[in-house]
């Protein structure tokens, strides 16, 4: 009997001991190899029963800057798969993402506008439809920052240099304003709607000219742009009363304009006039003529807009009154 024939202790024979050994040998192989550790995305580590392993590969994403209120450019990850059967299907996550931002499920993308400044640490994961399945993840910074405001609209466009009028302002980025500026002056009482792209706020005095509106918020303040024009209209003398009067002074004129509210200051050729007043919004000023000598002078006003001065016509004449005529009775 040759050796090949030789039974086992057990009393098989010899190929079939060899065979049975060599099946033991794999099946413990085969046990070693399915039973694993994987970890997770948490990273915790847990024991699974892999049939196979397919590494899944997220390709790495460089950190991202963004604005508020404006909509980010599609971003899209990609991933690696060796996984060959079934054919790979990947499910597609994120952890950290900046508010107003979302992915797809399905193709990763990410897409949205941010709502709030900050910096935010994003986790993409993948995970593929093997069996188990098998994960991948990439890691970056999110920087999300805010807009400077734009100014696209105000209305009105113009008014007298008293100021006090209500002024819209529309644009964008207004949020938590906290300054508006008519030139280099300070604005009253900002009102800011919740979508932050209107301010309501009364003009400041300005003298005669345009300035530039600036409003400054939590992302900067506001770039010149003529769209954010306004003009203060310098004051202006349509008609004077009472045109002539007497060197002695104590003639009560009236003056009427336009942007004549706030004055400071009247005067006939100079000389300050001891009262005046300012009535029907500004378009008139009653001013009681100083005494003077015998001539033609120009009254001016002072307002906030500037000053304004008469001409022509307008001029107030002083005169000698000549004294009354005596009576004679024959």
């Amino acid at each position: 009997m040759t050796n090949s024939m030789k039974r086992n202790p057990r009393g098989g024979d010899g190929t079939r001991y060899v065979l049975y050994a060599l099946g033991v040998l794999v099946a413990a192989m085969a046990a070693l190899l399915v039973k694993s550790t994987v970890i997770d995305n948490s990273g915790l580590t847990r024991a699974t029963s892999l049939t196979s392993y397919n590494p899944l590969t997220v390709a790495p994403i460089a950190n991202q800057t963004a604005s508020t209120g404006v909509p980010v450019p599609p971003l899209a990850p990609t991933a690696t798969d060796s996984q060959t059967a079934p054919d790979p299907k990947i499910l597609w996550s994120a952890g950290g993402l900046p508010p107003g931002i979302t992915i797809s499920r399905s193709t990763g993308l990410l897409s949205g506008t941010p709502t709030l400044a900050g910096t935010y640490p994003v986790t993409i994961t993948a995970k593929d439809n093997a069996h188990p399945p098998t994960y991948g993840s990439t890691s970056f910074n999110w920087y999300i920052g805010n807009m400077a405001p734009v100014i696209t609209q105000v209305v009105p466009m113009a008014d007298q240099g008293e100021g006090g009028i209500k002024v819209v302002i529309t644009g964008k980025n207004f949020e938590d304003a906290s300054d508006v500026k008519f030139g280099n002056v300070d604005a009253g009482n900002i009102v800011v709607n919740r979508a932050g792209t209107k301010i309501h706020v009364f003009a400041p005095p300005g003298m005669a000219g345009t300035v530039n509106l600036t409003v400054t918020a939590i992302g900067g303040t506001s770039a010149p742009v003529p769209t954010d024009q306004f003009t203060y209209l310098p004051p202006v003398i349509l008609t004077v009363s009472s045109p002539i009067g007497s060197v002695s002074g104590g003639t009560r004129v009236h003056i009427s304009g336009t942007g004549l509210a706030g004055a400071s200051s009247v005067t006939f050729g100079g000389v300050p006039s001891s009262e005046f007043t300012v009535r029907n919004s500004g378009t008139m000023v009653t001013a009681v003529a100083p005494a003077e000598s015998a001539r033609t002078v120009v009254i001016a006003i002072t307002t906030p807009g500037g000053t304004v001065e008469t001409s022509g016509s307008k001029d107030f004449t002083y005169t000698v009154v000549p004294p009354p005529t005596k009576s004679h009775h024959r």
